[in-house]
């Protein structure tokens, strides 16, 4: 959360401006709420934090990325657990921002990293493949301590920085399986995820839910 989501957020802040809203917090103005419908326009949509933003931006507000860095928490969790939460965060934001996501594929340096020093050893250079595996651990350990420590001042990414380019590996992974289901759960309910982000929620029972 402090070095891969605070570097994405501010790529798309630098690219294209803020043109949806992320959590853990929002500020909105009331005005600006109740002309897209309330949160009842929302209660459809998987990151309703982003279609939030992004109907208020459509609605002809301006979106204003915080200069304030929210502190947040994770509580203990199981590896499953873990894969769960990130894969639909994933998932979420392939269909709220397919292009986006699609691209966000290319920022991962580790997956790459290793991509070449199979190449150069299958090439016959492979001291050119370990220079490029090497420059792919050390690009990622100096994103965790400028974005984790000196922009988020998380203190766990200045204490695992060496350990970042496992993350890194990760995300890769998390983001390829993304691509692989439409299925996204969360808490005991089972989503199906439609284009545009809207879902379907059933329970093991079967029992229909409804979003929100």
């Amino acid at each position: 959360m402090s070095v891969e989501f605070t570097a994405g957020v501010l790529i798309a802040n630098l690219l294209e401006g803020m043109k949806f809203g992320l959590g853990p917090t929002i500020a909105l103005r009331k005005d600006s709420i109740g002309k897209i419908g309330g949160y009842e326009a929302c209660r459809e949509y998987l990151s309703n934090d982003f279609v939030v933003g992004n109907f208020i931006y459509k609605a002809g507000f301006r979106v204003v990325l915080s200069s304030h860095v929210v502190d947040h928490i994770s509580p203990p969790m199981t590896f499953r657990q873990m894969w769960e939460r990130q894969l639909r965060w994933a998932m979420g934001t392939r269909y709220s921002r397919p292009k986006g996501h699609f691209g966000s594929g290319l920022t991962f340096a580790v997956p790459y990293g290793i991509l070449g020093l199979i190449a150069a050893s299958v090439l016959g250079h492979p001291w050119w493949g370990v220079g490029l595996f090497a420059a792919s651990l050390l690009n990622r350990m100096v994103e965790c301590w400028l974005v984790g420590w000196s922009a988020s001042r998380d203190p766990v990414a200045k204490s695992w920085v060496l350990l970042y380019p496992l993350r890194d590996l990760h995300g890769f992974i998390i983001w390829c399986a993304s691509y692989v289901s439409k299925r996204s759960l969360w808490r005991d309910n089972n989503y199906v995820l439609l284009k545009g982000g809207r879902l379907v929620a059933r329970r093991a029972n079967g029992t229909v839910v409804t979003p929100g």
